[in-house]
């Protein structure tokens, strides 16, 4: 049987409010008997009911963390998924802080009855991180509203108490086309992700960039995929299908299941990767290193990305800055060839 405050108490024969007092520190309690109930305490083995003081502290000590998915009939493997790798560095720094995690997986499209935030402060979270979260969602204003700290990945929304957590991807994308262009490649396609999601805009915005410095950019060798595998294959199929003094020497992919989809397509169609095209991803799954041809990519710290979504919910010294943005790192593999 645990052992109980009432039990601290009836031994030093005082107060149960006493002892409560002395445990939490109170200032209406003697330093002398604060020593004396935490040294019993100590005796006894007691430990704390967390609940229960949670409920009288009023503070849950939890955050709440959305991974969205408008495509749930997809069954995508988790260590595939880029979104579950942030899980990692959330569930790491929370713990470092002492907050517990209550996850919602759930289909965006799915909560019409209850908001985003009318979830949290039913569960009485301290802060919330979302991550999937789109541009089309109906819920973005009382989010941009929201009076608990969230910090959303990867996509940034005006609010006083929202901050977004992303990578470097005028960087990320940078090193892609350098390297691309390093190695003699002109015409360069690109396969994006959705429309609605941020980070879809914004790599194609510095993709067009670039390639309109080089004065080499085309808008018919950009396709919208959805970040899947499956729209990477549907993608490489209407490349394939260009005349063939059309088709790019190179491809750069918005994610890396995207660029598997589009190798695998290649190789129904004895296309070979990259004796006859190059391809550069963007995420560094684990798959892409043990795939054949293993994927050239840019990579992303998903883990330091969790942890900063912690940090910055839990830390007020660094809430002003609502865009934290994290370095990406070329990893070159065996998916681009020389063609100069």
């Amino acid at each position: 049987m645990s052992i109980t405050i009432k039990d601290i108490a009836n031994k030093l024969d005082i107060s149960v409010t006493s002892v409560s007092k002395a445990l939490n520190d109170r200032d209406d309690i003697s330093e002398k008997l604060k020593e004396k109930v935490k040294r019993v305490a100590k005796d006894l083995d007691y430990s704390p009911n967390t609940i229960a003081q949670r409920l009288v502290n009023k503070k849950s000590n939890t955050i709440g963390v959305f991974v969205l998915s408008r495509q749930p009939e997809k069954k995508i493997k988790e260590e595939e998924n880029f979104g579950f790798k942030f899980l990692t560095g959330i569930l790491e720094e929370s713990n470092k802080r002492g907050y517990d995690i209550l996850l919602f997986s759930t289909n965006s499209d799915l909560i019409e009855d209850k908001s985003y935030i009318k979830l949290c402060k039913e569960r009485k979270v301290e802060g919330v991180v979302f991550t999937g979260l789109r541009l089309d969602d109906p819920h973005l204003e009382e989010i941009s509203k929201s009076e608990i700290p969230i910090a959303i990945i990867d996509t940034y929304i005006e609010g006083e108490n929202v901050g977004c957590i992303t990578t470097d991807n005028k960087f990320g994308v940078n090193q892609a086309l350098d390297y691309l262009w390093s190695l003699g490649h002109r015409k360069i396609a690109m396969v994006n992700g959705h429309k609605e999601a941020q980070i879809s805009m914004t790599r194609l915005k510095y993709y067009k960039k670039y390639l309109n410095r080089k004065n080499c950019y085309n808008k018919n060798l950009v396709f919208e995929g959805d970040f899947t595998m499956e729209s990477g294959y549907s993608c490489a199929q209407k490349i394939i299908d260009l005349e063939r003094g059309n088709r790019p020497t190179a491809i750069f992919a918005a994610s890396d299941l995207m660029a598997i989809g589009i190798i695998k397509a290649f190789k129904d169609k004895g296309i070979k990767v990259p004796e006859d095209v190059s391809i550069v991803g963007f995420d560094n799954i684990f798959t892409g290193e043990y795939i054949r041809p293993s994927l050239t990519t840019i990579s992303q710290n998903a883990i330091e990305m969790g942890e900063k979504t912690i940090e910055w919910i839990t830390d007020d010294s660094i809430r002003s800055n609502k865009k934290i943005y994290l370095e990406p790192s070329l990893i070159i593999r065996e998916s681009c060839k020389n063609i100069k």
